[in-house]
C-alpha cells in the first residue's frame, strides 16, 4: 500500500495544460459524481498511513517530524520512513526512519526525497536518477541507508514498483519495460513498451505504445506482458488498486495542477465511476474497493473516500494549497 500523501504542487505551465486537456469531461456510461469538499459528509478517519501537515498519522500512532516539508515513503515493519526537506522542498533533503514513540534514525542525506521510492515490504529503498543516454539506479537499505544495489542502464529509466527485492521498470530510448532482480543483478523483459504505472501486488503494468503527445496509447497488462487487458488512447492508469481488481484513470495527457476528472474501472475497462472536481491531487487506495483522491474545491480542500458512486470525507476541510507560493517556491 502506498502512503497517501496529502499536498499538491503544480508548475504554472503544467497547471495551464492540465487546465487544458483536463477539463473535457470523458465520455462515460455512468452519472457524474461531483465532489465538493465542504458539502460531504464527513466519514472514519483515513486508515492507512498518511501525514497531516508535519505528523506521520497511522491509527492512533501520530509521530510529529521536526521539519518543514515531509513526505512519507511508507511503513517499514513496525516503523516508518519519511523524507524532510526545507521549506521549499527543494533542498536539505533527509530520510529518516522512525519509531512509533519518536526515536529516529537519519538514513540519508541530500537524496532527493520526491524520486524515493520504499519497497512493499519495507525494506529498501530506491533512488533512480534519470538521464538521457542513461540512468543510475541505487537500492539502500531501510534500516540502516546501506548501498544494497547500483546499476546504470540504457536510456531514460524509472522505477515503477519495488518488493522483494525485485523491481519493475520503465525505459525510454530503448522503449521497454522489464524486471531487475536487486539480489541477483538479472533483468527480464516484461515488453518493448515503455511502462509508467505498475503494481507487483496486484499483478498489474500500464505503458505506453509510443510518446503519448505524439498519439501513443495506453495497454495494460499482466506483469508477463501478453494479452492486453485495457487498452486507451485517451486515458491512462493513475493507480490499481492493491489486488488490481479496480483502477483509476485519468486524461492521457494530465499534468502539473492535477486532472478534473477521475475513472474509476475495472480490470478490462468498464467504467464504474466518475468523479469531477476543482481538481484531484494524490489518489491512492484504503483498500482493494475504497478509494481515497486529495480533492480540491473552489476554497476548501480534503482527502475523499469513494467507494463507486458513494462518497464521504476521510479528513478535515484545509485550505486549498497556495499554488502562487508553492510555484515561487519550486521556481
Amino acid at each position: 500500500m502506498k502512503p497517501i500523501k496529502i499536498a499538491a504542487t503544480a508548475t504554472a505551465a503544467a497547471a495551464t495544460l492540465a487546465l487544458l486537456v483536463g477539463s473535457a469531461a470523458p465520455a462515460a456510461a455512468v452519472p457524474e459524481t461531483v465532489l465538493r469538499p465542504a458539502e460531504l459528509k464527513r466519514g472514519p478517519d483515513i486508515a492507512v498511513p498518511h501525514v497531516e501537515g508535519r505528523t506521520v498519522v497511522d491509527g492512533d500512532v501520530r509521530i510529529k517530524v521536526e521539519a518543514a516539508r515531509v513526505h512519507l515513503l511508507g511503513p517499514s515493519g513496525n516503523d516508518y520512513v519519511v523524507g524532510t526537506s526545507n521549506a521549499d522542498g527543494s533542498a536539505r533533503f533527509r530520510v529518516l526512519r522512525l519509531t512509533p514513540s519518536g526515536g529516529r534514525t537519519v538514513l540519508l542525506r541530500g537524496v532527493p526525497i520526491w524520486e524515493l521510492l520504499l519497497s512493499g515490504d519495507g525494506t529498501q529503498i530506491a533512488f533512480p536518477k534519470a538521464g538521457r543516454d542513461s540512468s543510475r539506479v541505487r537500492v539502500f537499505d531501510a534500516t540502516d541507508g546501506t548501498t544494497q544495489a547500483d546499476r546504470t542502464f540504457r536510456g531514460s529509466v524509472s522505477v515503477l514498483d519495488l518488493d522483494e527485492q525485485r523491481m519493475v521498470l520503465g525505459g525510454w530510448g530503448p522503449n521497454r519495460t522489464f524486471w531487475w532482480n536487486t539480489r541477483s543483478d538479472a533483468t527480464r523483459r516484461i515488453s518493448g513498451r515503455t511502462g509508467y504505472e505498475a503494481s507487483i501486488r496486484a499483478d498489474r503494468v500500464a505503458s505506453y505504445t509510443k510518446d503519448p503527445y505524439l498519439g501513443g496509447c495506453t495497454v495494460v497488462t499482466t506483469l508477463r506482458g501478453t494479452e492486453p487487458l485495457w487498452r486507451s488512447c485517451s486515458q491512462r492508469v493513475a493507480t490499481f488498486a492493491p489486488r488490481g481488481t479496480r483502477m483509476a484513470t485519468i486524461h492521457i495527457l494530465s499534468d502539473g495542477l492535477g486532472p478534473r476528472d477521475v475513472l474509476l474501472r475495472k480490470p478490462h475497462g468498464k467504467v464504474l465511476a466518475h468523479y469531477s472536481a476543482q481538481w484531484f491531487g494524490a489518489l491512492d487506495w484504503e483498500s482493494d474497493r475504497k478509494l481515497l483522491l486529495d480533492t480540491n474545491g473552489t476554497e476548501k480542500s480534503a482527502t475523499v473516500r469513494c467507494v463507486v458512486a458513494d462518497c464521504e470525507r476521510a479528513s478535515d476541510l484545509r485550505p486549498v494549497p497556495n499554488l502562487r507560493r508553492t510555484t515561487a517556491a519550486r521556481s
